[in-house]
């Protein structure tokens, strides 16, 4: 576990040195910290570090995801503010009792505060799982970023 968080902590410092990084934490399934590295206006990479419930009998398991993330910035507009929708790809990886790799495919919503400061963001996000068996299932999250 230390090693995986040190790693992670590691990679957040690298993106850190260059654009746009957001850092916080999201609830939901899976559960953890959230990390979202700005490589554009409209393009993103977001991971996660985080506690995933599960559906099997081994109760759970860590789980590290990374994702691809396209932006519709003024795709909703309520009342002249803006709120973004994104959508993407990525691989979800877990380890507990039994080893998890699946593809997530997210979709969300965020929400800007201060200056672009804080952000909050609302995702759904359908996924196939590929071992340890062929499964289909869902999973989301609510979360709040700080961002550098």
């Amino acid at each position: 576990m230390r090693k995986l968080l040190l790693g992670f902590l590691l990679i957040v410092a690298l993106f850190n040195l260059s654009y746009g990084l957001g850092l916080g934490v999201m609830l939901g399934n899976p559960s953890g910290l959230s990390a979202k590295y700005w490589m554009s206006e409209q393009n993103a990479i977001a991971g996660g570090l985080a506690w995933h419930l599960g559906s099997n009998s081994n109760g759970g398991y860590l789980f590290l995801h990374g994702d691809y993330l396209i932006h519709k910035n003024d795709l909703i507009n309520i009342s002249g503010t803006t709120i973004p929708f994104y959508y993407g790809g990525g691989v979800g990886i877990g380890v507990g009792n039994d080893f998890y790799l699946g593809v997530r495919i997210p979709v969300g919503i965020e929400y800007w505060f201060m200056d672009k400061k804080f952000d909050a963001f609302l995702e759904l996000v359908p996924g196939i799982g590929l071992l340890p068996g062929f499964g289909i299932g869902i999973g989301g999250a609510i979360g709040l970023r700080y961002n550098f």
